[in-house]
Parts: C-alpha cells; sequence; structure tokens
C-alpha cells in the first residue's frame, strides 16, 4: 500500500509539472501536439496504480474470506470437542491453547489471564508479584537459597535472563540501549529480536557462567513458568536487580525463536505442575470420591 502511495503521489506531482510548463498545449489540442506523449504517460501510470490497488482489495477480500473459513472451522472443533466434553461447546480459549503451535508471547498472556483474576492481580494467585518487588523478600528468597550476592532493585540491569523454571535458553545483554542476545554457554544468537538495537560487538562477561548458575536455581523454584531475572554489575561483582515475574515487558521475537522459547515455555509449565501432581493436588477428588475430567470443563 506505502508503494501505490508513492506511485500516486508521483502521478500527482509529474500531472502538476506538465500543466506548469509554459509551453504545454492546451486542452482539446490535436493528437500532434508536443505535450500529447507526457500526458499519455501519467495516464499509463494511473491505469498500473489502478490494477494494483484492485489487486490489493482482492488481496484483502481473499484474506477475509480466509478469516472467516478460519473462524468457521474454529467453532466446527468447539462443537467437536464440546461434545467430547458433554457441552455443547467447549471454550474458544481452550481449543487455541490446545491446537496451537508454542508461542512464548501466547504462553506469556495465558499466565497473565489467570493471575489477573486474584483478588490482588499484581501480587497473583501465588502471591509472587507482591514478593519480588519488596526489596527485602527478594533478598530472603536468595538468601534461602544460599546465595549472598547483593540485591537492588532499584539497578538497571546489564543482563537479563529469560528462565524457564531451571532453564536458561536465552541472556540479554544490555548496553547503551543495545542488545546481544546469547546461549547459556555465550554463543552469539543473532538479530532475533527486530525491536531492538543488535549489537554483535557487545562482549560476553566473564560473569555469565555465573549468573546462569544463580538464575537457574532462583527460577526452579518460583511457581512460574518463565520469569526475566536482572543483573547488574558493580566494582566488579553481580548484583541482583530483580525477578520479573508479571512480565509487563514480554519480548517479541522472530517468528522462529518466539516458538522455540514456546516450548520452554510449555517445558517450564509442565515441571511447575510436577510437585502438586506429585503431591496428589492435581486428583480430581471430592469428599464422595472422584469425578472426571470432563465434568470440569
Amino acid at each position: 500500500m506505502t508503494r501505490i502511495v508513492r506511485k500516486m503521489r508521483r502521478s500527482k506531482d509529474a500531472a502538476q509539472g506538465s500543466s506548469d510548463e509554459p509551453d504545454s498545449p492546451a486542452t482539446g489540442a490535436s493528437s500532434g501536439t508536443q505535450g500529447q506523449p507526457s500526458a499519455g504517460a501519467t495516464d499509463g501510470d494511473l491505469r498500473t496504480l489502478k490494477t494494483e490497488i484492485a489487486t490489493v482489495r482482492g488481496e484483502i477480500e481473499a484474506a477475509g474470506r480466509q478469516r472467516e473459513a478460519l473462524k468457521a472451522e474454529r467453532l466446527r472443533l468447539q462443537e467437536v470437542l464440546g461434545a467430547q466434553h458433554g457441552k455443547r461447546v467447549l471454550p474458544r480459549l481452550k481449543v487455541e491453547k490446545t491446537n496451537g503451535v508454542p508461542s512464548l508471547v501466547a504462553g506469556a498472556r495465558m499466565m497473565q489471564r489467570i493471575h489477573a483474576k486474584a483478588s490482588d492481580p499484581h501480587a497473583g494467585l501465588d502471591g509472587a508479584g507482591a514478593i519480588f518487588t519488596d526489596p527485602a523478600q527478594t533478598e530472603a528468597y536468595v538468601r534461602s537459597h544460599g546465595m549472598q550476592f547483593g540485591v537492588d532493585l532499584d539497578s538497571e540491569p546489564t543482563a537479563v535472563v529469560h528462565a524457564f523454571r531451571g532453564r536458561t535458553p536465552l541472556i540479554e545483554l544490555r548496553q547503551d540501549g543495545r542488545v546481544k542476545h546469547v546461549s547459556s554457554g555465550g554463543k552469539d544468537l543473532g538479530d532475533i529480536r527486530p525491536g531492538d538495537t543488535y549489537a554483535p560487538d557487545i562482549a560476553v562477561p566473564e560473569w555469565l557462567g555465573e549468573i546462569v548458575r544463580s538464575s537457574r536455581v532462583l527460577s526452579e523454584h518460583i511457581s512460574r513458568p518463565y520469569v526475566q531475572i536482572g543483573w547488574h554489575e558493580k566494582n566488579g561483582a553481580m548484583i541482583l536487580s530483580g525477578i520479573d515475574v508479571t512480565l509487563a515487558r514480554i519480548p517479541s521475537m522472530t517468528a522462529e525463536w518466539d516458538e522455540r522459547l514456546g516450548r520452554a515455555f510449555d517445558r517450564g509449565h509442565a515441571r511447575m505442575l510436577m510437585q502438586p501432581y506429585r503431591a496428589g493436588a492435581l486428583d480430581n477428588r471430592t469428599p464422595g470420591g472422584t469425578f472426571r475430567y470432563e465434568e470440569t470443563v
């Protein structure tokens, strides 16, 4: 569409330029006049422009029809799955979650919706949001895992570890408004975040391994499948600048990396559920016995 607008402007400028010429012929001049080829060229541009506009309109209409077809297919799936669960229609979000491809953004948004149902949405259903915005409680959590590094929640992180319940597939290094993403082993992952300025010249710090190991321990004991753990270097020592569990800033990655991190999110979510599962907290039990999963949907 932008290309078409530029063409329209050029055509308009060309037409105005022809009318401003001192020797331009009057309207209705014969076919042999000097200005005729210029007018013919402008008409050709306009015809091309109209053709492109018609093509774009056709593409928009086709996309609209495809969207309606996908919505109809989704409704059909809702009805099929609903019938399997004794309902007329299964809720849309359940269908999308069980039939979609892994996505970090989709997974993180899902957790946001879940914790928004808490009486205190900031704290979340597990209270983690309140704990990790309080310096004293954050430091107590760190110390409970035998770690002695400093905690300063007001410091700006120079590195952010994207952690998934004990796994750290992505580390974000920051410098002067630029970023470099590396693996836990320090490998440059390239320009995988279109919205940020990629800086391949940012050096991998010597303390990378230290913060990766610490982030794995810290994230493994938080009841969220995905957290961002910030670190700040001060006088050669690493300081924890925050554990973000509310994720106001969800990274927008390339499609490949959104899916990769989506798989990490799903595995982290599964690990998060293992402890209550082993304790029997996920059993479908009532005082009078058990009931089927279908009755809870």
